[in-house]
């Protein structure tokens, strides 16, 4: 029995656990499968897919070793291939790629310190480079503003003509086309001229005869015969088409400027000298800035010359002056009191009031009055009662007396006095004020004074019941404004406005002091010279009060007034004086050049002319004198010619002046004749290095012009550097020098001339110097072509022409 009992407790707690424990063969089903799956995506070497299937698995069975064991493999073998892949894509980079590879093998194996490490370089280097950027963007902004400022530097202006001759001294053609009269004038000044391939000739010959003309001078003579319009577009070159309104419209040249006007003060004179620009000149395009005082100018180049002369004529500084304002105030109060009377009730004369002082006997009746007063507000009411003193019965009237009644007896009063009291007041303000601009001086102090007040008409709650009073401020003192206008260095108009007050005194109106101000004030419009005082107004005031007070009758008689009255006397003197004296510290700078009137073209054309510029003249040549003979004659020479007879007595001989600039000769003595040479004549260098000469020229006399043409050999010698000497730069004459060096002909032509209108050089010197580079070895001459010296006359100097030798090491 005991057996069975045992059995049957074993069965019952075999059957709980069973009941209790979850299936276990279907949990390991789940978890073998997502196992299964994982080690197929592993063999494929999908580590993420893997490591997903094995995280599953775990999830199924997380106490399993060998599920936890393929997780940690799966994770460090996904990690591993994304740190793998960070790298090849920063070797190709991509930091930013690599960055994200890096921070999923992170999110994957935190343990990795690889990826750890990895990472963090690779985040150093994107902020490098980052400010690697920002450095290459900053340098290229520099670069970018370097470049701009060179192109601005490197805009060039409208071209200016620089001919070989400015001068033309004669220019006769007759009976030739325009073409072929430009053409000749071209070579006479060494310009170059090119004609519009669209220019369509009239035909027509002109004749034209110039003498003493400068080269625009004579352009503009042929352009005006001609009807042909001329402009430069280089230094030495011209351009040529027909002078009408399209031509002009396609090829005149037009100019950008910018004028920083300094003087002006409002944005309104800015815009009338933006409209007189447009009205004057014709200038369509003009652009006021009126934050910088600025105007932009797109125009032709005459007009905006043009622009140039009548913006020199208005941007000027305007006149000021200093006004010294001049206030003087002074004023005098005498006053005398003398009295000899009575005193009653505070005033001189008799006041005897009789009062009513009855005895007791008469037995005075005591009354009384009632009145009352209600506030209809707060109903609150008021009584108040008074006792009539001094009522006597009708019936005792008979019983009164003379000791019924009382009298005041008055008092005496001898009073002598006298006061002497003196003001005097200087104001001298100063002012500057500017040409046609108002400027305003106040001195003093700012008094309020009541202009009205008003009450809410409803009365409610919250309503304030109280009266509003409105104030206004009066500038009490000394109030100044001028407005003046500057004529020239010592002349001004002036518009003035002063107001001189004070507080005379204050009256209650309404309850409130309202201030009495006493006022003077001037309007004047006067014209005066610097330093010129002017009296604006004057005021003088005299007052005289006398007052008697006392006792009528008696204090009229001629002894008894004395002791019965009193007298008053009071006198009160009072002067103004206003003054200005201007003073002009300032006057616009108005010079000739703004006064004189200048040619500006026709109605259709604006074309300006300008002066040539001045040929400087020869130098004055110093005049030797000439040695005074010998008082004692030398006793003559055995063989010798007799000595010439000297002047009569009385007379003295006539030095004979040579010609300017040319050194005197002895007599008897033949000079030198012109020679040119090489300095030095034989040079050695070797190959690559560096060789000089000089071209001098000996015993010249009266040279203008050196044209030279070099000739060497290209294969041994270079020619690098040409420079001018100091010959024919006599007397500060700064000589005409022009170079064309062709090394691969072997051959340089060089021009030197002398200003025309100036005399030529005389004596010796370098014409110009030479600088050779040796780039082969060998001898080789160095020879002058062409030489055609000329003298101021345009007369040939004959010389012979010199060679130079170099040996090259």
């Amino acid at each position: 029995m005991r057996f069975f009992n045992c059995l049957k407790l074993a069965a019952g707690v075999g059957g709980l656990l069973l009941a209790v424990a979850p299936p276990s063969e279907a949990r390991t089903r789940k978890g073998e499968k997502f196992l299964k799956e994982g080690q197929i995506a592993e063999s494929k070497r999908n580590f993420d897919l893997a490591l997903e299937l094995y995280e599953k698995a775990v999830g199924e069975d997380p106490l399993d070793a060998a599920y936890q064991l393929a997780v940690r493999r799966v994770r460090f073998q996904a990690g591993q291939v994304r740190v793998e892949a960070g790298l090849k894509l920063r070797e190709q980079g991509d930091l930013e790629g690599a960055a994200r590879e890096f921070r999923k093998a992170y999110a994957i194996d935190p343990s990795s310190a690889i990826a750890a490490s990895e990472l963090k370089r690779t985040l150093a280097a994107i902020e490098a480079a980052r400010r690697q950027a920002g450095e290459q963007a900053q340098a290229d902004v520099n670069d970018a503003r370097k470049n701009l400022e060179a192109r601005l530097q490197s805009m060039l202006p409208i071209p200016e003509l620089k001919p070989l001759n400015r001068r033309i001294s004669t220019l006769k053609m007759n009976n030739q086309p325009a073409k072929v009269l430009f053409d000749t004038l071209g070579k006479i000044a060494g310009l170059n001229v090119i004609w519009d391939p669209e220019y369509q000739s009239t035909g027509k010959n002109y004749s034209i005869d110039l003498t003493n003309s400068t080269l625009d001078q004579a352009l503009e003579h042929l352009s005006v015969l001609t009807k042909t319009y001329w402009k430069p577009i280089s230094p030495n070159t011209i351009f040529l088409t027909n002078d009408n309104v399209t031509k002009r419209r396609d090829h005149e040249d037009m100019v950008v400027k910018t004028y920083y006007l300094k003087n002006l003060t409002t944005p309104q004179e800015l815009q009338e000298i933006a409209t007189i620009l447009r009205t004057m000149t014709d200038i369509r395009r003009v652009f006021p800035y009126a934050s910088q005082n600025v105007l932009m100018v797109r125009g032709e180049v005459d007009k905006v010359a043009l622009a140039d002369k009548i913006i020199a004529d208005l941007d000027k500084p305007k006149g000021e002056v200093v006004i010294d304002v001049i206030v003087m105030e002074a004023n005098r109060s005498r006053t005398r009191d003398l009295a000899a009377t009575f005193v009653s009730g505070g005033q001189n004369g008799l006041r005897l009031p009789v009062s009513f002082a009855p005895r007791t006997e008469l037995g005075t009746v005591g009354g009384s009055s009632t009145s009352s007063t209600s506030d209809t507000t707060t109903t609150t009411s008021t009584s108040t009662s008074t006792a009539t003193a001094g009522a006597v019965r009708l019936s005792r009237l008979g019983d009164i007396r003379a000791e019924d009644f009382a009298v005041a007896i008055p008092n005496a009063l001898l009073q002598a006095l006298m006061s002497d009291r003196g003001t005097r007041v200087l104001q001298s303000p100063q002012i500057r004020a500017t040409h046609a601009a108002k400027s305003s001086l106040k001195i003093g102090d700012r008094y309020p004074y009541a202009t009205g007040s008003f009450q809410p008409g409803v009365g409610a709650i919250g309503v304030s019941p109280l009266v509003s009073t409105q104030f206004q401020f009066a500038d009490v003192g000394v109030n100044v404004d001028i407005e003046p206008t500057v004529h020239g260095a010592d002349e001004v108009t002036m518009k003035i406005e002063i107001d001189i007050s004070n507080i005379r005194d204050r009256i209650d109106v309404g309850g409130l002091a309202q201030p009495v101000i006493g006022q003077r004030k001037f309007s004047h419009v006067v014209r005066l010279r610097s330093g010129e005082v002017s009296i604006l107004g004057g005021l003088r005031q005299d007052q005289d009060t006398r007052s008697v007070s006392g006792t009528p009758g008696v204090g009229n008689l001629p002894v008894l007034r004395r002791i019965f009255s009193g007298e008053s006397i009071e006198k009160s003197q009072g002067e103004l004086l206003i003054a200005l004296v201007p003073h002009v510290v300032r006057v616009p700078e108005i010079t000739d050049l703004n006064l004189r009137g200048i040619a500006a073209g026709t109605d259709a054309t604006v074309k300006l002319s300008y002066a040539s510029k001045p040929d400087p003249g020869p130098e004055p040549s110093a005049e030797k004198p000439v040695p005074e003979p010998p008082k004692t004659a030398a006793p003559p020479v055995p063989g010798a010619a007799p000595a010439p007879p000297g002047p009569p007595p009385g007379l003295q001989p006539v030095p004979i002046v040579g010609i300017p600039g040319l050194p005197a000769a002895p007599a008897g003595v033949r000079p030198p004749a012109p020679r040119l040479q090489f300095s030095p004549g034989v040079s050695a260098v070797k190959l690559s290095g560096a060789v000089t000469a000089s071209i001098e020229a000996s015993s010249v006399s009266d040279l203008a012009a050196a044209p030279l043409r070099i000739k060497w050999d290209p294969k041994v010698l270079r020619l690098t550097e040409v420079t001018r000497g100091s010959l024919l730069d006599q007397g500060g004459q700064q000589a005409i020098f022009t170079r064309n060096i062709r090394n691969d002909e072997g051959e340089a032509s060089i021009v030197l001339n002398r200003t025309p209108g100036t005399p030529g050089a005389s004596g010796s010197g370098p014409l110009v110097n030479l600088v050779f580079q040796a780039v082969g070895k060998g001898s080789t001459q160095v020879t002058v072509l062409d030489l055609q010296l000329k003298d101021s006359r345009q007369q040939p100097i004959e010389t012979a022409a010199p060679v130079w030798t170099v040996n090259v090491e």
